[in-house]
């Protein structure tokens, strides 16, 4: 059976094959009883096909299973702030231009928010924050010609509960900013909702030196990129997701020919079952073409009733003998898929974890005359 990947509804990528086989093929393996005349039903067996969860995620999340368990990988997060001298000294750098640096503590922060606003937050995260100082004051911060009690401290947080992720803590005893200062800090274990926020803490000492420095355009540049991201599970938005897929289903002549001759009612039986937290609905095409599909015309497609996206409940329903032949005439039988998903926590999130399926199964029956 050749599987063919549909598309998803606005604003989401391709979902990965939702096609459950729908067996009809086996039909032919069966054995079926010569006169006298008898009404035989005949039960395709289930088939359970599993489906991936990678298109419920925001395009900044991606699984990889490389690895053994499988992970989430989130893109790169960056963004940097420019910090203006005038702001971080003031009051007392006012007027400063062609007299001696002042002394000054300050206190400011900024914030690496999720990319993408449909990621939540991520669990037991993997991956480094790296926060490069670029000094473009025309003299060093942090040590004066005669004074080292300067001191920079930085505290990285988590963005949606404020908890302190990790911290650090550069002193002018052993440390300067010069032009560019690089540090990495592992984040591993985190949990992250939202992103992470910067605080930093800088006291600078009383510079005795008279320096040119024009406070409206000497400025330190804060950057920061979390990168090598792997978590365990992630939060997101599912808001009323639309979801289309189709696929291709091979059925042999001689199944084709006994519908054609024999059958006189079918049924079908699908069931669903996952542990996700989604909830909605699912409609079911069959067609011999995938133009076909959903098209509202009787003759070329047979449609099921719209089921619900509920684990473990069995959805049934009848398949006529037209129904039956119709399918077994398509030269190619497509099954496509169209629902709409959302998530059951509150405004619509549902957790994700990379080894998490959807399994579909469904099985028909069909009941044919043998003997006459």
């Amino acid at each position: 059976m050749q599987r063919i990947v549909g598309h998803l509804g606005a604003g989401l990528r391709p979902i990965l094959a939702l096609g459950v086989g729908i067996a009809l093929s086996a039909l032919a393996a069966c054995e079926l009883p010569e006169a006298p005349e008898w009404d035989v039903g005949i039960i395709a067996p289930f088939s359970s096909d599993p489906i991936g969860i990678a298109d419920f995620l925001p395009t900044s999340v991606q699984i990889d299973s490389t690895g053994d368990p499988w992970v989430f990988t989130v893109d790169r997060q960056e963004d940097s702030q420019v910090f203006n001298y005038g702001d971080l000294c003031a009051p007392y750098c006012a007027g400063l231009i062609g007299q001696p640096v002042p002394g000054f503590a300050h206190v400011d922060s900024f914030e690496v928010a999720f990319s993408d606003t449909d990621l939540v937050s991520v669990e037991d995260l993997s991956g480094a924050l790296t926060l490069q100082f670029d000094n473009g004051l025309g003299f060093e911060p942090l040590r004066s010609n005669a004074d080292t009690t300067g001191y920079l401290a930085v505290a990285i947080r988590d963005l949606g509960s404020g908890a302190t992720l990790d911290t650090l803590f550069l002193s002018a005893d052993s440390e300067t900013l010069g032009s560019q200062k690089d540090t990495v800090l592992s984040l591993s274990g985190a949990d992250l909702t939202g992103g992470v926020k910067i605080v930093f803490w800088v006291v600078s000492p009383y510079d005795g030196q008279t320096i040119t420095v024009d406070p409206s355009t000497a400025s330190v540049t804060l950057s920061a990129a979390l990168d090598g991201i792997e978590v365990a599970a992630a939060i997101v938005v599912v808001d009323n997701m639309s979801m289309d897929t189709s696929f291709v289903a091979d059925i042999d002549q001689e199944t084709r020919d006994e519908i054609m001759d024999r059958v006189i009612s079918g049924a079908y039986e699908l069931k669903l079952v996952h542990d996700l937290e989604l909830d909605g609905s699912l409609a079911v095409s069959i067609a011999g073409s995938e133009a076909d599909l959903f098209s509202g015309d009787p003759l070329l497609e047979v449609r099921l009733p719209d089921l619900v996206l509920t684990s473990g409940v069995a959805q049934a329903g009848e398949l006529t003998a037209q129904d039956l032949e119709l399918i077994a005439a398509f030269p190619d039988v497509y099954i496509g898929y169209s629902g709409v998903a959302s998530g059951t926590r509150s405004g619509s999130q549902s957790r994700f974890a990379p080894d998490q399926t959807l399994q579909a199964q469904l099985k028909v029956t069909a009941q044919v005359r043998i003997g006459e």
